[in-house]
């Protein structure tokens, strides 16, 4: 069999450990990655099988930029001497920082390479810099990724929407794979729904990363008297966050989990999934999270942001409610009709159950499969 290295600038997330357990049916897996000091959110795994070359860094933001080249040159020593004792045949990758590395190794040795996009740069995406050295490194970033994309044999994108406003300006869409953040349906097998005739419940769990939503969710949960689950690690400075919620006790934060044990106990908690994000962020705007694909798997009505490639799928499959980002009064409102109206909460629950059979990741990783084993 061929072999094939998981490049990674962070510990796989659940998302990836799908890709790479797919792949292990065709390939030699391993995986080189970093374990984030300052952002470590997600839980290694062991897999029979799968070597890991992991080294604990911490990655300064993008804004520090001098500490972040001196930080990308260790990294990319660690990744150059893992991938000459791998010697892989295929590289999968993702991040502009372990592209940039991988391109180098390319060029040296004769390997393919598939980078997978599950987030835009706002750079990308043409908006308005805040100042005029953020548009010095925009462009600077910008063109450096578009020099190091020749490496790159296939694109893989979680939301056709990645390609449509950006990679289509350089890369064939011949080459390009969509993949959607669709659940892995074993992790739900024991999932259970939950009593809806107790109290009212909506989840939260993934990353706590745009905290101003955060904020509007137990706020308004508070008006609306419903319950709130938090879990999930914590992406930068939570700290206020968490004592603003230790008064609330409708407001239960359980942290980080995991996804394999724990997934369908967490949504066997919940009446409905709370997936609001900061929708003036451009790459937001665009993505296609997983817990869309989850939400409806488990027949639990989803709550999104306008102005959202999101909420034009919600609204369109029927399988959730619309609000503002920013307007607690918009949500208070739907989280009091959703506990309190059945035939329009049931309404969502019914959408979602006709797509229940549509949310198999299994088929579109299968198909991956057999395409990387064909290049």
């Amino acid at each position: 069999m061929k072999k094939i290295v998981f490049v990674l600038s962070h510990i796989p997330d659940p998302r990836m450990y799908r890709r790479i357990i797919a792949f292990k049916k065709e390939f030699y897996v391993s995986v080189i990655c970093i374990r984030r000091t300052n952002q470590n959110i997600f839980v290694q795994k062991d897999i029979e099988g799968v070597k890991h070359f992991v080294k604990d860094m911490y990655l300064p933001p993008q804004s520090q930029i001098f500490k972040r080249f001196k930080a990308f040159r260790k990294y990319q020593k660690f990744l150059s001497d893992a991938l000459k004792e791998i010697d892989p045949d295929i590289i999968y990758t993702e991040g502009l920082d372990a592209l940039i590395a991988t391109n180098r190794y390319s060029l040296s040795h004769n390997v393919k390479v598939i980078y997978e996009v599950a987030d835009l740069r706002e750079c990308y995406l043409k908006e308005e810099p805040k100042s005029f050295l953020r548009k010095i490194v925009d462009t600077v970033i910008c063109k450096r990724e578009k020099s190091v994309f020749n490496c790159v044999t296939m694109l893989v994108v979680t939301s056709m929407k990645f390609y449509d406003v950006h990679y289509k300006n350089f890369f064939p869409k011949v080459n390009v794979y969509y993949l959607p953040n669709m659940p892995e349906l074993s992790a739900f097998r024991s999932y259970q729904p939950k009593d809806h005739s107790t109290s009212f419940t909506v989840g939260f769990i993934g990353g706590l990363r745009y905290l101003k939503q955060m904020y509007l969710l137990v706020d308004a949960a508070k008006e609306a008297k419903v319950d709130v689950i938090i879990a999930g690690g914590v992406v930068g400075e939570a700290d206020a966050f968490m004592e603003y919620c230790s008064s609330m006790p409708n407001v239960r934060i359980l942290g980080r989990y995991n996804y394999d044990k724990d997934i369908a106990r967490l949504y066997g908690n919940m009446d409905a999934i709370y997936a609001v994000y900061e929708a003036d962020n451009a790459n937001v705007r665009i993505a296609l999270p997983n817990k869309l694909y989850e939400s409806v798997y488990c027949g639990l009505p989803i709550i999104v942001a306008k102005t959202t490639y999101l909420s034009e799928v919600v609204k369109e499959w029927n399988v959730g409610v619309v609000v503002s980002h920013k307007d607690k009064n918009d949500l208070v409102q739907e989280l009091i009709k959703l506990r309190d109206d059945n035939l329009y909460y049931n309404n969502f629950v019914n959408s979602c159950n006709s797509r229940h059979r549509d949310m198999d990741i299994n088929i579109y990783l299968n198909n991956l499969v057999t395409t990387v084993v064909n290049l």
